[in-house]
């Protein structure tokens, strides 16, 4: 395989050792630690990993759900959600409440400070979302979302088992 379009961060590394499952696995860690530093740059007032949580509470659409329920959409501990959590909450965009029928359940509404953010970060974010996928097809794009989706699958049912 030909890894000669290599990142300035990549060149001094002799990368034709490595398999293509080898090579994912690294490249995904330095995506995913590049994607969040840029992310950070970009977005006022809060972090990428912050912004991520808003936008998987607008997947619930009118439900409030519990930090739990978060939890398992991202992919992250109870702990790691709680902390973005309480971080949100004290800049404004959140609320926690404890839930009304389950007094052990605590549940997450987003606040109105999020459409005034939402409007400051729309054109930021648009461009860099044209930055990051710069020369990738859709059908490359929809690969990737396939490879992703199945690696996912396999690391929860993986994590699952183990808990048994």
């Amino acid at each position: 395989m030909d890894y000669s379009n290599k990142s300035e961060s990549l060149k001094h590394i002799e990368l034709s050792g490595l398999s293509e499952e080898e090579m994912i696995y690294g490249l995904l860690f330095a995506v995913s630690n590049k994607l969040q530093a840029s992310a950070d740059r970009v977005l006022p007032d809060i972090t990428s990993r912050q912004h991520f949580l808003l936008i998987v509470l607008s997947l619930f659409k009118d439900k409030h759900p519990s930090l739990k329920e978060v939890a398992e959409v991202i992919g992250s501990s109870y702990q790691n959600v709680k902390k973005l959590a309480d971080s949100l909450e004290k800049k404004g965009f959140i609320e926690l409440r404890q839930d009304k029928l389950d007094k052990r359940k605590c549940n997450l509404l987003v606040t109105d400070k999020v459409l005034s953010l939402t409007k400051v970060i729309d054109e930021e974010a648009e461009n860099f979302m044209q930055d990051l996928y710069k020369g990738i097809s859709k059908n490359d794009l929809r690969h990737v979302i396939a490879v992703l989706t199945q690696m996912e699958l396999n690391l929860s049912t993986k994590s699952k088992g183990a808990r048994q």
